[in-house]
């Protein structure tokens, strides 16, 4: 019986003894309990769960031969039909609880509004994490990604880069090397994209950045660090920090 062919049946939400059972009547063509029992080697109390199972996915059937009740497979062909089938109420189910959140969102956004603090200070951890925190500061638009990196974003998230930064004005104080220049030249094919050098032993792998109205302390490796401060007074002095450093370099 091909392990292959199991791990497959059981993405029709069926278990492992349920596909090895219909596996079984697809080869004996119908069968007992008992025999199905023994071409699966397993117990029979468990045979009786995986046909009610099959059953219950229209896999399986059973007839009467005088008082003895066997069981028959249904044919494969529906395989596709269930997975069809499977696919619409998934879709069913999406839009249903899109709506119920759509529904529940003012609420809870209000909620949330009266109880955030003014300031946020926020820790994300890995490649989603980090995603994460993005895709929320691009719903304030942001004009600009201003401090001092070497344009890591660009190489770590290059599939995302383009949309991220489409219309964002990157102003970086920044070392130059082989890779920094790679990953410049495929930055500036998205947007505008500023340089002012630093000496090579100020290379830095714990950078900071200004990202709209947020300043964000970022590391790279070993896993990706994230920490978020949304501060009015916090940005704005750092704002203007780089401002300076900016103008007077």
């Amino acid at each position: 019986m091909k392990e292959e062919y199991i791990e497959l049946l059981t993405k029709f939400d069926i278990s492992p003894t349920a596909a090895r059972a219909y596996i079984a009547l697809l080869e004996l063509g119908k069968s007992s309990a008992d025999g199905i029992a023994k071409r699966t080697n397993t117990y029979k109390a468990n045979v009786y769960s995986a046909l009610d199972k099959l059953m219950e996915a229209g896999l399986a059937s059973y007839i009467f031969e005088g008082k003895k009740k066997l069981y028959i497979p249904t044919s494969p062909e529906k395989l596709p039909l269930i997975l069809e089938e499977s696919k619409q109420k998934t879709l069913d189910k999406y839009e249903e609880t899109k709506k119920q959140i759509d529904e529940i969102l003012p609420i809870l956004a209000s909620s949330y509004s009266s109880v955030r603090e003014k300031d946020i200070f926020e820790v994300y951890k890995g490649k989603k994490g980090y995603k994460a925190m993005i895709l929320e500061i691009l719903r304030e638009k942001p004009k600009y990604w201003k401090g001092f990196g070497n344009l890591q974003v660009q190489e770590y998230f290059s599939q995302y880069f383009p949309r991220w930064f489409k219309g964002v004005n990157i102003m970086l104080f920044s070392t130059k090397s082989e890779v920094f220049l790679k990953r410049l030249k495929e930055a500036r094919k998205a947007t505008k994209v500023e340089i002012k050098w630093l000496p090579e032993e100020l290379y830095m792998p714990i950078v900071w950045t200004l990202f709209g109205d947020n300043l964000l302390i970022l590391l790279y490796k070993p896993d990706i660090i994230a920490l978020r401060i949304k501060s009015e007074q916090i940005v704005k002095t750092f704002s203007n920090q780089f401002d300076y450093l900016w103008k007077k370099s």
